[in-house]
């Protein structure tokens, strides 16, 4: 079976996921502070769910991450795609 072709929302959930572990910080953590289940942000990261840019802001927000530098990566993993 061929592999899965990484896509930019693979992108930017992969590197999302990537941070908050680094920082050592929960999906519970994450989930309380945008009041939502720790099963939803296991799916936005696992990307069977999706998130808005309000949303994506906010995560990065509480991980510490700077939300410029992942839409870029996103931008520039889109445009590679095309």
């Amino acid at each position: 079976m061929p592999a899965k072709k990484m896509t930019a929302n693979d992108v930017i959930s992969k590197r999302l996921r990537s941070i908050r572990a680094n920082n050592n910080i929960t999906q519970a953590k994450i989930a309380k502070r945008l009041s939502m289940t720790q099963t939803a942000v296991s799916r936005w990261e696992r990307q069977f769910g999706t998130m808005n840019a309000e949303q994506i802001v906010t995560y990065c927000r509480i991980i510490g991450a700077n939300p410029e530098e992942i839409f870029a990566e996103y931008c520039k993993e889109r445009s590679v795609r095309r």
